[in-house]
């Protein structure tokens, strides 16, 4: 998945107005970003995103983040949205690709991409049941703002172009 994950960061975002977007929007990336930084650090392992999406990374990304975010706002509600929202990237991305389960388990995932008609439809059924949330916590003055729409067109052009770029190179490697 990857434009679906904002739309489930701003929809936990429509649920919890007090939490920054910015914290929802790293924590629904959080194992993309941890597998792009190890993959430029030149750590690798046999099997792609072993140490960024597995269910034992998984679960101390989860903790990690859960704990950043509530030593810093001792916000315990918040910090659970936290968790949700990265534990929300794994289920997301078995639907989407196909991800490790364990050192020498299963890799698991529907593998939609490989399907990219599909992958879109899912994502921007995710991304505007986000969006309709986000949209839902606006005052009703501003709930059909340019602004507001902008967000649901920008997210939906973003996972258009990538269903479009890696349907016509199917080689390509994220990193």
């Amino acid at each position: 998945m990857y434009a679906g994950h904002v739309g489930i960061a701003i929809g936990a975002k429509g649920l919890r107005s007090s939490l920054p977007l910015w914290a929802l929007v790293i924590a629904s990336q959080l194992p993309d970003w941890v597998d792009a930084t190890l993959c430029l650090a030149g750590v690798t392992s046999l099997t792609p995103g072993m140490f960024s999406h597995s269910i034992p990374a998984i679960g101390v990304l989860t903790i990690t983040g859960a704990l950043v975010y509530l030593a810093t706002t001792r916000d315990f509600v918040g910090s659970a949205f936290i968790a949700a929202i990265v534990v929300s990237h794994a289920l997301a991305d078995y639907i989407t690709g196909m991800k490790p389960t364990w050192a020498g388990g299963p890799m698991i995932g529907l593998d939609l991409y490989r399907h990219p008609g599909i992958d879109f439809a899912i994502e921007a059924a995710v991304i505007l049941i986000g969006w309709l949330i986000y949209r839902a916590s606006f005052p009703a003055g501003k709930r059909s703002s340019r602004a507001v729409f902008s967000v649901l067109g920008a997210l939906l052009a973003l996972q258009l172009l990538a269903d479009i770029v890696f349907s016509l190179s199917p080689g390509l490697r994220k990193c």
